[in-house]
Formats: structure tokens, C-alpha cells, sequence
């Protein structure tokens, strides 16, 4: 069995003693209970996966794969306080604490 790296950025936060299971049920609830006419940014279930440990889990609205090779300036990923407000909101209704700020992750995960 081969093991596959793979590199993105995410614009999220990590959700931490929170099994990804429920955090994907939670986010299909929050997607039904969006009004007609919501234009927040859906929220997206994120897990990394690595050789040891549980998978780490991370909710997002936007990420960018970064293949082999890749190089960017860490300035290119600017904040955004509008997106930060929508991880916010979705992590409270998921009711997970996260003592972290939003802001862009750079995740390595393994599959």
C-alpha cells in the first residue's frame, strides 16, 4: 500500500477532542437550517489524516491545493474578517469551542 502526501491551504480553524462524524452531520444541519437567500460561504469538513493518531479535524471555507513544487508567499493568503465571522458562527452551532483564530492552515495530510 502506497501512502500519498498531499498539500493545501485552508482557510479554517482546527476543532480540537471533536469527532469528525458528528461535525459532518452538524454542518448537513446547519446547510438545511440557512435561510433562502443566505449568501455566507458554506462551510466545508475538513479531515487530516496522518500515520499516527486520530485524524485532525478542521472546518473551512476555501482552500487551494498546493501541489509538489509549489511555492507562495505567505502574504498571498490574506485575512478575512467575513470569513472568520461564518467559522465562528459554524463552530458555535456545531457547539465545539475553539480557543484558535480562523485564519489560513497549512495542511499536510497523508492517505
Amino acid at each position: 500500500m502506497s501512502v500519498e502526501h498531499s498539500f493545501y491551504a485552508v482557510y479554517g480553524v482546527e476543532l480540537t477532542e471533536t469527532a469528525w462524524a458528528a461535525v459532518d452531520d452538524g454542518l448537513t444541519e446547519l446547510r438545511r437550517s440557512r435561510r433562502e437567500g443566505d449568501a455566507s460561504e458554506d462551510v466545508q469538513l475538513y479531515t487530516v489524516s496522518r500515520d499516527e493518531g486520530p485524524d485532525r479535524v478542521v472546518i473551512g471555507v476555501t482552500s487551494e491545493e498546493l501541489p509538489p513544487g509549489t511555492c507562495r508567499l505567505a502574504r498571498d493568503f490574506t485575512a478575512s474578517p467575513e470569513r472568520d465571522e461564518t467559522l465562528r458562527a459554524a463552530a458555535a452551532f456545531l457547539g465545539c469551542d475553539t480557543n484558535a483564530e480562523p485564519g489560513w492552515l497549512i495542511v499536510h495530510e497523508l492517505s
